[in-house]
C-alpha cells in the first residue's frame, strides 16, 4: 500500500508542471501544396505570402498597345492622346481608339491587342513627294538601353488595299537624350531623325501585306545609351506617287533574352494533345497553378492535359528566390454555343437526335473530352415560301446568276431556288442591259457634233474612273481619270490635231451598282 504522503507528494508535482502557452502566430503558408496553410482563406499563389518576382519583363516601351489613355481621340493627329507617347517628327501620326476617333470598317480584323492603334504614313505626295512629312510616333523608355546589349523589337504592322498601303520599311531610331523629342518640328526640311546627329538609327525590317496585320521583329545592339526612340519608315525614299497609310500596334521592345518566356499553348484544344509549357530555366524548380492554386504533381515545364477553364501560372523557384509567369487564361473552344437554325414548314429538324417540329429555343449538351464538354443552345426558326423581285443590269459581255441559273439576255424570268435551310423560294428576275454607248468614231472639227470621244451613258454611268487611248504602235495618246458622261479626248497631242486613223481605247467605269468594269475597242478618228 502507497503511503499517503507519496501520494500527496505526486499530487503537489502535478499540480506545479507548466505546459507552454498556444502560440498566437498562425502556421506559414505553403505556397505548393493547395492548401490555406495559415488559415486567411487565400490559397497558394493568392495569398500575399507567395509573392514571387515577375518572370516575364514589361517592354521597354511604355504603353506598347496605346490602350492608356491621356484624352480620348476625336480626329486625326492626336496620338498625344495615348499615355506615355508623343507626335516625333513634323508629320502627324493618328491615333485610333474606339472610345471615339476610328478609321473606316476597311482595317483588318482583329485589331492585336485591345482597341488602340497607330496610323502613319512615309511622307507626304501633293503634286510633289515631301519625304520630310514621313510620320513617327515617339517616347521616352522606361530605362536606357545599354551599350553593348541585344535588344529585340516586336510589333504589327496594319495593311488595307496595296495601293493605299504598299510594302513599307519600318525602321526603329534612338537618341540619348529625350530632350531630342520631338525633332524637327516646324521644319519641312528635316525629314528622317536620321537626318540628325542626336538620332542614329538602330534597325529596320521590310514588311508587306494587304488587308492584314503583320508580326514582325528585329534585334538591335546599340552603340550608345538610348533613352528616348522614334519608329515610323525608313530614311529612304518611296517610289510610289500616292500617299500611303500603315498602322502600327503592340509595339515592344525588351531584351532578346526577356521574349518568350511566358506560356505557350501546344497542341489542339479539347484533345489529349494538347500542352502547355514554358521556356526552361537551368536550375530552377517549377510548379504549375490553377486560378493560383497548385496542381498536384504538376512540376516540369510542360504540363499535359491541362484540367480545363482558368488561369495558369508556373512558380520557378530555386536557392536564390523564386518567379512566377503571368497568367494565361484558357478558355477551352465551344464552352457555350448559340445557333439559330431554319427548317422548312411542315418539316421536322434532327437537333442531337431529338426531332423538333416547332420553332423555339432548345439547350442540349454534347460531350467532347478534356473538360471541353459544350451547350448548345439552338434557336429554331420555321421558313415559308418567299417570293423575291429583283430588277437589275449587266453589260452585253455579262451574265446574272441565281443559284445555279444564268441569264445573260434582257427580258423577266422566274427561277424556283433551295435556301441554306433546304426551302423553295421563287424569284422574279427583270434583266437590261445598261444603257453604255462608246461610239467607234468622232470627227474633232469644231462644229460641236461628235467632237470629243467619250463613254456615254444615262444615269445608271457614276463615272469613267479612267480613260486612255493609244496610236497604232501603241504610245499613249490621252489619258484621263474621274471624267463625267461626254468628258474625254478631244482629238489633239500635246495640244496639236492628231492624225485622222485608228486608235485603241480602254476604259474603267463605275455603274450604280459600285462595280468597275472594263471597256475596250477601237475607234477611227475622221476630219
Amino acid at each position: 500500500m502507497v503511503p499517503l504522503v507519496k501520494i500527496c507528494l505526486l499530487i503537489l508535482l502535478l499540480v506545479n508542471v507548466t505546459f507552454p502557452a498556444p502560440s498566437d502566430q498562425p502556421a506559414p503558408e505553403i505556397c505548393n501544396n493547395g492548401l490555406d496553410d495559415d488559415h486567411d482563406g487565400l490559397i497558394d499563389l493568392n495569398d500575399d505570402d507567395c509573392y514571387c518576382e515577375p518572370l516575364e519583363q514589361p517592354s521597354l516601351i511604355p504603353n506598347p498597345s496605346f490602350e492608356e489613355q491621356d484624352c480620348c481621340p476625336d480626329h486625326h493627329s492626336q496620338i498625344d492622346c495615348a499615355t506615355g507617347w508623343i507626335q516625333a517628327s513634323e508629320g502627324t501620326p493618328d491615333y485610333h481608339h474606339s472610345c471615339d476617333y476610328q478609321s473606316s470598317s476597311s482595317i483588318p480584323l482583329p485589331i492585336p491587342d485591345g482597341e488602340g492603334y497607330v496610323g502613319i504614313i512615309d511622307g507626304s505626295f501633293t503634286g510633289n513627294y515631301i519625304p520630310a512629312l514621313k510620320e513617327y510616333i515617339g517616347t521616352c523608355l522606361i530605362a536606357p538601353l545599354e551599350i553593348g546589349t541585344q535588344y529585340r523589337l516586336e510589333f504589327y504592322t496594319g495593311f488595307l488595299v496595296k495601293k493605299t498601303s504598299p510594302d513599307i520599311e519600318i525602321a526603329l531610331f534612338g537618341t540619348s537624350d529625350c530632350a531630342n523629342l520631338p525633332f524637327g518640328i516646324g521644319d519641312k526640311s528635316f525629314g528622317c531623325p536620321a537626318n540628325s546627329p542626336d538620332w542614329i538609327q538602330l534597325g529596320s525590317v521590310s514588311v508587306s501585306g494587304e488587308n492584314q496585320w503583320v508580326k514582325s521583329q528585329f534585334k538591335v545592339r546599340p552603340n550608345r545609351e538610348i533613352t528616348a526612340v522614334a519608329i515610323g519608315p525608313a530614311c529612304r525614299l518611296r517610289s510610289s506617287t500616292n500617299n500611303t497609310y500603315h498602322l502600327l500596334d503592340q509595339v515592344v521592345l525588351k531584351e532578346n533574352a526577356d521574349f518568350d518566356l511566358g506560356i505557350k499553348a501546344n497542341g489542339q484544344s479539347c484533345t489529349n494533345e494538347l500542352f502547355f509549357e514554358i521556356r526552361p530555366q537551368e536550375g530552377y524548380r517549377y510548379q504549375w497553378y490553377k486560378d493560383g492554386v497548385a496542381i498536384p504533381q504538376a512540376v516540369d515545364n510542360t504540363l499535359p492535359n491541362p484540367p480545363g477553364r482558368g488561369r495558369y501560372q508556373v512558380r520557378l523557384e530555386n536557392d536564390e528566390g523564386c518567379k512566377v509567369s503571368e497568367a494565361y487564361a484558357y478558355a477551352p473552344p465551344s464552352q457555350f454555343v448559340r445557333t439559330t437554325q431554319t427548317f422548312c414548314a411542315g418539316e421536322s429538324f434532327n437537333f442531337n437526335d431529338r426531332q423538333l417540329t416547332e420553332a423555339g429555343t432548345y439547350l442540349d449538351t454534347l460531350t467532347s473530352s478534356n473538360n471541353c464538354d459544350s451547350i448548345v443552345q439552338l434557336k429554331l426558326e420555321v421558313s415559308y415560301p418567299e417570293e423575291t423581285y429583283v430588277t437589275t443590269k449587266i453589260f452585253p459581255y455579262e451574265s446574272f446568276h441565281i443559284g445555279s441559273n444564268s441569264f445573260n439576255s434582257p427580258g423577266e424570268y422566274t427561277s424556283i431556288l433551295s435556301t441554306t435551310s433546304g426551302c423553295d423560294s421563287i424569284v422574279h428576275l427583270q434583266l437590261a442591259y445598261y444603257g453604255v454607248f462608246v461610239p467607234n468614231a468622232f470627227s474633232p472639227n469644231g462644229d460641236l457634233v461628235n467632237d470629243v470621244f467619250s463613254i456615254y451613258g444615262d444615269s445608271d454611268l457614276v463615272e469613267i474612273t479612267s480613260l486612255k487611248v493609244v496610236d497604232r504602235w501603241g504610245a499613249l495618246v490621252y489619258q484621263g481619270e474621274i471624267l463625267t458622261s461626254g468628258e474625254g479626248w478631244n482629238g489633239t497631242i500635246h495640244g496639236k490635231i492628231a492624225p485622222m486613223g485608228v486608235y485603241a481605247y480602254t476604259a474603267q467605269v463605275l455603274m450604280t451598282d459600285n462595280k468597275k468594269r472594263i471597256l475596250h475597242g477601237m475607234l477611227t478618228l475622221v476630219r
